[in-house]
């Protein structure tokens, strides 16, 4: 086990979902979203990998807005 992989555990499943991480989630859902419109559609199994990955980060920042109180149509 690697130093401070038990702390790891007994963090909040939640502590990436905090105000301060919105701009790399954003940076993040955007970087991902233009490499969904890249990806040719012969490449289903990364395609379908990275959607889910997009979806997740689009989830996040609108969790992170939910809690600050902030309501926006595109969250990325």
């Amino acid at each position: 086990m690697r130093h401070g992989h038990k702390a790891e555990r007994t963090r909040c499943p939640q502590a990436t979902h905090h105000s301060r991480h919105r701009p790399v989630w954003a940076e993040h859902a955007e970087r991902t979203r233009t490499f969904l419109g890249q990806i040719g559609a012969a490449r289903k199994t990364e395609r379908t990998r990275l959607q889910a990955d997009y979806d997740r980060a689009v989830r996040v920042i609108a969790e992170i807005d939910a809690a600050a109180g902030i309501h926006d149509e595109e969250p990325a």
